[in-house]
């Protein structure tokens, strides 16, 4: 799910059901006041909101589905059990409220009367047939490592739910965070059919939207949910346009054939900064590019020999050049918007001349004098692998490229299509990759340096027995203000030790149209609460059943 976010929840608390329930999300800012429209005039419901979207879903159920577009669309369809809002709090949604065990071994979640969108109540049951399909290796769902700490999932009785862990957790709410499917009309589906199921292509709601069309590879049509037990959505219908084309989709906006664009490039952004109309947000983000070393690999084995590559890397003109300024530095693989973030952590400088004496201290010297270094015998030479068709990455490893040959190294470049690329990445057959990763927003990097993490995105092979103590130590710890400094452990050592050298942080661009009010795009989502936006009623052109 795309509005995710890590909360360390006090051991024994219980949550009542706040002020406002679900399809409200988004409706209350930080200052906690109600948001008003641009032209500060009262939302009005109505209206058809147009949305370009860059590729189509996969699959339109939770349990299979792989593509971020099918994310964002399936994340207007399903509310889950408790949701975050725009401070990134946790708040009551299909349950009402809950309990954490004092030993934070388990939740229980008291349900508050629901409907699907056929009008059948949401019980407790649903909640454990959909957990023991994600399961279900039948399913070989590709969300399934997402509850590894989860032992059982039970229903006392239609309203209630307990899920029990394999240890002590310290985010329970953010451990069985995950979509809700209908048991009367998957529960007696088989599993081992489920690419072929028609719920992929005709799913139920419990969320604000409701899908009323889906024309392959041309658009997708959602109508306000009227069945929904949240507060309605407030546009009738949102008519997504998939438009592949990065400039079909600019141009569609420039012409208000769409509302809003969810990804603008850093070109185009610089170029509809001056539009008199269209609005483009930057939201700072948790999406960050980084060169994996390959640890198993002789040249990458001491900390050193990485941390002086690192030092040899400019960002500062990547970020220039690729980014077109829409970026930062990055210090590690948690994000700066992430409470957990050490704000005393600078990015490496770029500084060859530092990089050359790391070498040199790591045993490196130009023994031939051909202007490239060796030690033991073997060059210092490696591949830079990475994807095509990414103008980041193919040009941001010429400028890797050049950066290396500057203290040394010999660098070559391999771009492959991504399946290949990361068939090879499984197989331990890199010497680098350069790559980019949407972190999590709950500040864990477990996944990419932990030592268990191989099978996750560790493909580098990274270990380190005190960043693996640290992570399990703060990952248990459910008091935010103990568990910082064990975080703040954990990123130290990881900028000293460098499994990856972390080059920059991603803006995300998004542009807005001028018929839309209310629209926040958020790290969580650019639609976070597009069950809150809204269009005057001199703005509206589109008549019932258009576009």
């Amino acid at each position: 799910m795309l509005r995710m976010n890590r909360v360390l929840i006090l051991a024994g608390l219980f949550l009542l059901a706040a002020l406002w329930g679900c399809g409200d999300k988004g409706q209350m800012g930080s200052s906690g006041h109600a948001a008003s429209g641009d032209d500060a005039s009262e939302p009005v419901s109505g209206g058809t909101v147009v949305i370009a979207l860059e590729s189509e879903p996969d699959a339109l159920n939770s349990l299979i589905r792989r593509s971020a577009s099918a994310g964002k669309v399936l994340d207007l369809l399903g509310d889950p059990l408790a949701d975050l809002d725009e401070d990134l709090q946790w708040f009551p949604c299909i349950a009402s409220s809950w309990e954490i065990a004092p030993d934070r071994t388990s939740i229980t979640y008291h349900l508050r009367p629901w409907l699907w969108s056929d009008g059948q109540p949401l019980t407790a049951t649903d909640v454990v047939t959909t957990f023991e399909l994600f399961m279900n290796p039948a399913v070989g769902s590709p969300h399934r490592g997402t509850f590894r700490e989860v032992e059982s999932v039970t229903a006392p009785d239609a309203a209630t739910v307990v899920y029990r862990f394999r240890g002590p957790v310290a985010d329970p709410l953010m451990t069985t965070y995950h979509a809700l499917l209908p048991d009367h009309l998957v529960g007696e589906l088989d599993p081992a059919d489920v690419m072929n199921w028609s719920f992929n292509r005709q799913p139920l709601s419990c969320g604000p939207f409701v899908l009323e069309s889906w024309d392959p590879g041309r658009s997708i049509i959602l109508v306000r949910n009227e069945r929904f037990s949240g507060t309605p959505a407030l546009v009738d219908r949102v008519f997504i346009r998939v438009i592949p084309e990065a400039a079909g989709r600019v141009v569609a906006l420039e012409t208000g054939e769409v509302d809003f664009v969810g990804n603008l490039s850093a070109g185009d952004a610089r170029r509809l900064a001056d539009h008199p109309d269209i609005r483009v947000e930057h939201l700072s983000g948790r999406h960050y590019y980084y060169l994996n070393w390959n640890v198993q690999d002789a040249i990458f084995r001491d900390p050193m020999t990485r941390k002086a590559l690192s030092h040899a890397v400019d960002r500062q003109r990547m970020i220039d050049t690729l980014l077109l300024g829409y970026g930062a530095p990055a210090v590690g693989p948690v994000a700066p918007v992430m409470w957990n973030f050490d704000s005393s952590l600078t990015a490496d400088a770029h500084d060859p001349q530092l990089a050359r004496d790391l070498l040199r201290r790591a045993g490196w010297r130009d023994q031939d004098g051909d202007g490239y270094l060796e030690r033991d015998g073997k060059d210092l030479a490696f591949d830079i692998l990475t994807k095509v068709g990414d103008p980041v990455r193919e040009n941001g490893a010429v400028i890797l490229r050049e950066n290396f040959r500057e203290i040394g190294a010999r660098v070559s470049i391999r771009t492959m299509e991504l399946a290949a690329a990361l068939e090879l990445l499984n197989q331990g057959n890199f010497t680098c990759y350069y790559g980019s990763f949407r972190a999590n927003l709950y500040g864990d990097p477990s996944a990419v340096v932990h030592s268990d993490a191989v099978q996750a995105f560790n493909k580098g092979h990274y270990a380190n027995a005190r960043v693996d103590s640290l992570l399990d130590l703060a990952l248990a710890e459910a008091d935010r203000q103990a568990a910082l400094p064990l975080w703040y452990q954990v990123q130290s050592i990881l900028q000293d030790d460098q499994p990856s050298a972390y080059l920059f942080y991603v803006e995300k661009l998004v542009g807005v149209g001028p018929r839309l009010r209310d629209v926040r795009p958020h790290l969580l989502s650019p639609v976070n609460n597009l069950a809150r936006w809204w269009i005057p009623l001199e703005q509206r052109k589109y008549r019932s059943g258009s576009p």
